[in-house]
């Protein structure tokens, strides 16, 4: 069974949310404070969070259930007084949930004390009171003030994978014997390394430079998490749902492209099409009984990053009433694309062979309103902040029954170059 561990306010305290305009043009990356609490960010646009006035924490095969449930009562009795009423004003939660049933790393759902936001070039700040109405500041800037600029060189870090190249590669040749003798058809297995810091590192500077160097994708930072996600698990809105499937890679030098006879080659590619089709097969399967006229792209089309390019489909489908997000982030985690297929198979043998617990890596993370609307992605090209001098690093790749060892490490390596120069202060270009 899942259950709350923690709710720091009385279980019966109500929440009064006020959401104001603010006139002026507003630069979320200039104004990340480093007491940041939360974030959510893409393009420019999104929520950065001071301080917590309501969460909960649960663990279990029904933490998303537990923290959907208890999110929902709170904002049952919360007063909200909206003047901007657009995506992420008001009352909203933000959350990061942890990859497996049994992991001891709590799942936590969270109302920040402040919030200032973008959405479509308009402003707003959103102050929470518990059991009475908020203080307002006198300028939205005495509490999301333009902070110093931090900067760390690539000196003054020792890093320290779990495995040597050569072991990480053997673990994947083991996979791939075990998807040769029938047990998986793919699995996707990852790898970790522990960055350590002569200097304190601040969430608030890693994730304004994962923001600027990565506009695109969406960039996070919740309790122990903090990352540049190119890969959208659920968004909803208005009834409808969007999933963005990502699976099979290409490493390129130097932040380059592929050109377009590698990128057709890419695109062609057996095994790439083989791993990618697991993946988008799960998010379809998975969706069934949550959702009606499934439409998904009609060919898979390339995702372009710095220095990696994916093969990418988009998922939409329309909801069934009362489905919110974080339902649908629950039934698609873990997709086939930082799993495996058959899902339970893929996961008992990912378990097997990475001794460490995956914690919030590969998982939901995201936010949802009141209305159940929100936004989860998948917890990649992230790290998890062990203390203010460490960090640990993961990422990893699908493994079909045609994957190379070497081009598997090689990928998982690549997939830590945003984190790596985010800590480093170093651009993409």
């Amino acid at each position: 069974m899942s259950a709350p561990l923690h709710a720091p306010d009385a279980p019966a305290a109500t929440l009064f949310v006020r959401t104001q305009r603010i006139e002026d043009p507003v630069d979320l990356l200039e104004h990340v404070p480093a007491e940041v609490s939360g974030a959510w960010i893409r393009h420019g646009q999104g929520v950065v969070a001071l301080g917590t006035a309501w969460s909960v924490q649960t663990t279990g095969p029904h933490r998303f259930t537990a923290a959907s449930a208890a999110f929902r009562e709170m904002a049952d009795r919360a007063r909200v007084d909206d003047e901007v009423r657009v995506r992420t004003s008001g009352l909203i939660s933000l959350g990061s949930f942890s990859y497996a049933d049994a992991s001891q790393r709590p799942s936590t759902l969270m109302v920040p004390r402040a919030l200032l936001g973008v959405h479509d070039g308009e402003a707003f700040l959103t102050v929470v009171g518990v059991d009475e109405e908020p203080s307002l500041p006198t300028s939205w800037r005495d509490l999301f003030p333009s902070p110093p600029v931090s900067a760390a060189g690539p000196d003054q870090f020792d890093l320290e994978a779990d495995h040597t190249p050569e072991e990480y590669q053997a673990l994947v040749q083991e996979a791939i014997l075990e998807i040769h003798a029938g047990r998986a058809a793919k699995v996707v297995l990852s790898e970790r390394t522990t960055v350590r810091s002569r200097v304190p590192l601040e969430p608030a500077v890693l994730l304004t430079r994962l923001a600027r160097a990565y506009p695109s994708t969406w960039v996070y930072h919740l309790e122990d998490v903090v990352g540049a996600s190119p890969e959208m698990l659920a968004q909803t809105e208005d009834g409808r749902v969007f999933s963005r499937v990502l699976a099979g890679s290409r490493p390129v030098a130097d932040d380059g492209e592929l050109d377009e006879v590698d990128r057709r080659a890419f695109r062609a590619d057996a095994k790439e099409r083989s791993e990618h089709a697991f993946a988008v097969d799960s998010v379809v399967d998975r969706l069934a009984g949550l959702a009606e006229e499934i439409e998904v792209s009609p060919e898979p089309f390339v995702l372009r990053l710095p220095g990696l390019e994916h093969l990418a489909s988009d998922v939409s489908a329309r909801l069934r009433n009362g489905t919110t997000s974080l339902d649908v982030a629950s039934r698609l985690h873990p997709s086939a694309a930082v799993s495996g297929t058959p899902r339970e198979e893929a996961d008992e043998i990912i378990a097997r062979l990475e001794p460490q617990d995956r914690g919030g890596y590969a998982s939901p993370v995201g936010w949802m309103d009141a209305r159940g609307d929100g936004q989860w992605a998948i917890a990649l090209r992230m790290a998890h902040l062990v203390d203010d001098r460490t960090v640990v690093m993961q990422a990893g790749g699908g493994l079909v029954a045609a994957s190379d060892p070497v081009s598997e490490h090689a990928e998982a390596l690549a997939k830590c170059r945003p984190m790596l120069r985010a800590l480093r202060g170093e651009s993409s270009a």
